[in-house]
């Protein structure tokens, strides 16, 4: 098997497993309940807390944990709007761009619905310009959001420079950064990015599902979305899941040692990969120039996205065509970037990661070389 669909999850570490197996049958305790078991679990929730926060340099008391990506990202959106609301402010803008996952597009299209005006800012030549972002903040701008890393294309987004260019703009206007498919692979500091509010997800860097986290400056506030006891300061209430929770921390400490080493691994591959399907005359590069190593978004022109991913799953190889949110829909991230016809519907997004190899590569761009040569699909 050769799993180059690193994008939409990881393989959980070992480390990372042992310490979920270690918290949910030794330190099993409620990290809310007052005696000693409760204590320990409530010291592996609060080290977890540390290691993750150091990621992004932000203060541990900061950071709030969710059960993934899509519940920060709701948090973030809904929550601070709805916190605005309840300061007086009924209306307002909210700025996104058209590439987002869909955790932030619906979070945004419901407030859309409920009387917000809502902007989605589309790609230029295949990338999102921060110009046009800033341009579209004015007085009434409540909230920006916007991607570090394109979870499609690869694409880096200018977030520092958005982030900068906003709170010049208008001083109170939130930002917050969708930093999923950055967090752990790209170097990122709230000390460049001017973000107030940032979410990461344990399983796109080899930790478990079902965790995941958000940061949320100081000063700002966010309507719950559920309600219940004291947990994460109320912002996340209900009990933590903590051996998931130890393991993000475990993969997160690991994935800031290893970033570099990481990075240079798999953009090894990734130029190696690039420099084989450039021979191939059929095969266009749809992610763009500057895009992070370990997406590469393509389109193989003859053939249909599910016919090449029923190719590659009969020789034992597994990557997808879009988020894996979509379920096989064509990727909303492929439209707003303007790609139609036979471009649009040929899309490969291939996922790599830091366990992928050199051979793994190669087979993958011979297969794609026979599908090629031959002409059709069997």
């Amino acid at each position: 098997m050769i799993y180059l669909d690193n994008s939409a999850t990881t393989q959980v570490d070992e480390d990372a497993a042992r310490t979920a197996y270690k918290v949910m049958t030794e330190v099993y305790g409620n990290p809310s309940s007052p005696y000693m078991l409760g204590r320990d679990a409530l010291g592996w929730l609060t080290a977890a807390r540390h290691q993750v926060a150091q990621v992004i340099g932000a203060p541990a008391r900061q950071l709030f944990f969710t059960s993934g990506g899509t519940e920060a990202n709701n948090l973030a959106v809904r929550g601070s709007v709805l916190a605005a609301r309840e300061k007086g402010k009924k209306r307002g803008k909210i700025v996104t761009t058209a590439i987002e996952h869909s955790s932030v597009l619906e979070s945004c299209r419901s407030l859309e619905a409920e009387g917000y005006e809502t902007v989605f800012i589309r790609p230029r030549d295949g990338r999102i310009n921060a110009r046009d972002m800033i341009d579209a903040v004015d007085g009434n701008t409540l909230l920006v959001s916007v991607m570090a890393v394109n979870n499609e294309t690869g694409e880096r987004l200018p977030v520092e420079e958005i982030a900068r260019g906003v709170k010049q703009k208008n001083p109170d206007t939130l930002v917050h950064c969708d930093c999923v498919q950055g967090f752990g692979k790209i170097l990122f500091s709230l000390n460049q990015v001017q973000a107030d509010m940032v979410t990461m997800s344990s399983h796109k860097i080899h930790g478990p599902k079902g965790s995941g986290a958000i940061y949320v400056r100081e000063s700002v506030k966010l309507h719950p979305l559920c309600y219940g006891g004291s947990q994460e300061s109320r912002v996340r209430p209900g009990t933590e899941n903590v051996p998931g929770i130890a393991a993000f921390g475990c993969a997160a400490q690991k994935a800031l040692q290893d970033i570099r080493r990481n990075w240079d691994h798999v953009m090894e591959l990734n130029r190696l990969l690039t420099c084989r399907l450039l021979q191939m005359e059929d095969v266009v590069i749809n992610s763009p120039e500057g895009a992070v190593p370990y997406v590469l978004n393509i389109s193989v022109l003859p053939f249909t996205t599910e016919e090449l991913l029923h190719e590659l799953r009969m020789k034992g190889i597994y990557l997808s065509g879009s988020s894996a949110c979509e379920k096989g829909a064509r990727s909303h991230v492929i439209r707003a970037m303007g790609l139609e016809g036979a471009r649009a519907d040929s899309v490969l997004r291939i996922g790599l990661g830091k366990k992928n190899t050199r051979e793994e590569i190669t087979v993958l761009a011979e297969t794609l070389k026979e599908i090629l040569r031959r002409g059709k699909i069997l």
